[in-house]
Parts: C-alpha cells; sequence; structure tokens
C-alpha cells in the first residue's frame, strides 16, 4: 500500500513536485485534516529546501536527510516521519485548485 511519502515524491503538477500548499490530507468522507496538513506542508516545505529529492527513495532516506542537514530536534522528525508512513486508501485531484487531496482514512 502507498503511503503519503510515496505520493510526495511521485506526483507532480504541470511537471514539478508537488509545493506544499498543493497537498492537502482528508479523511475518507473529504474533510480536510488541518493538523495533518499542516503538518504535511511544513514537511514538504523543508524537503524543498534542505532536501534533493533525486537522491531520496525512501521515509527512513528522508529522515536520515533531514536530520543531516537541517536543524530540526528530534521530536519534529518523529511527527514528520508519522506523516509521511500514513497509508493512502486514495487520492483526489482538484484542477481548479491546483490540489491533491491525500486520503488517509477509509469512509
Amino acid at each position: 500500500m502507498l503511503n503519503v511519502f510515496d505520493i510526495v515524491k511521485l506526483t507532480k503538477i504541470d511537471h514539478k513536485e508537488v509545493d506544499s500548499n498543493q497537498v492537502v490530507v482528508t479523511d475518507g468522507n473529504g474533510k480536510p485534516n488541518a493538523i495533518l496538513t499542516e503538518l504535511l506542508n511544513d514537511v514538504v516545505g523543508n524537503m524543498r529546501i534542505f532536501i534533493n529529492m533525486e537522491d531520496v527513495y525512501s521515509v527512513d532516506d528522508l529522515m536520515r536527510a533531514l536530520a543531516a542537514h537541517t536543524p530540526l530536534p528530534q521530536d519534529v522528525l518523529e511527527e514528520y516521519e508519522k506523516v509521511l508512513r500514513e497509508p493512502i486508501y486514495n487520492i483526489n485531484f482538484v484542477p481548479k485548485r491546483g490540489q491533491v487531496e491525500v486520503v488517509i482514512g477509509e469512509d
């Protein structure tokens, strides 16, 4: 099963990596999860600043790279890892808003 990291790694919009404000975490009913969305946006923002995603193939790779190249404390990295490992049940593309909705809970 795919996880949030896989979607962030694989998804492109107009042939560019997704930006931090282009990914929204929702439940199975389409209700946005503001806390997880904000956390994921923070992860993606730091990835874009500090990491070359061409060299990252897994959550473990990303966590090692973030630990080595950012001043982020361990507890923040642990929260990042939790959201990145969340299993994906569905993906919804919203072209009008240029967003990808990542569904982490079943209906």
